[in-house]
């Protein structure tokens, strides 16, 4: 059987949970190839989208948060 499967990522800060992108897993006669690569890809693109964000622009609110000030 020969298939890909796609999974989102996911990352959660207590109870904050974001999904920040997907990955696709592809099957081979039966068997998932080695996903680590793909993964370890996924992870240092979203590692370097957090380094890059403006903190200013962050217009979430965050329920119970201390003020700014």
């Amino acid at each position: 059987m020969n298939t890909e499967i796609e999974l989102p990522i996911t990352i959660g800060v207590g109870d904050v949970v974001s999904t920040v992108g997907s990955i696709i897993l592809e099957v081979r006669s039966g068997e998932v190839e080695d996903f680590r690569p793909v993964l370890a890809d996924a992870l240092r693109q979203a590692a370097d989208a957090v380094e890059r964000a403006d903190p200013s622009e962050d217009d979430e609110e965050v329920p119970d948060a201390a003020a700014h000030g």
